[in-house]
């Protein structure tokens, strides 16, 4: 029988803003770049935030 992947705890934006996985200025920016209605786990979160920053600097 197959396991089953547990589900990933996924986190509004305002719960991503206040996790310590980021540093203050990494969640200045995770402001400007989540969705306010959107959930994501903190690893999409910091996905998001690098392809953001990548993106910047060319």
């Amino acid at each position: 029988m197959a396991k089953k992947k547990p589900k990933e705890i996924t986190f509004s934006k305002e719960e991503v803003r206040q996790s310590n996985a980021f540093t203050p200025v990494e969640r200045d920016f995770l402001v400007a770049y989540l969705a306010d209605d959107e959930t994501y786990t903190i690893d999409q979160a910091k996905k998001i935030l690098e392809k953001q920053l990548k993106g910047a600097v060319k």
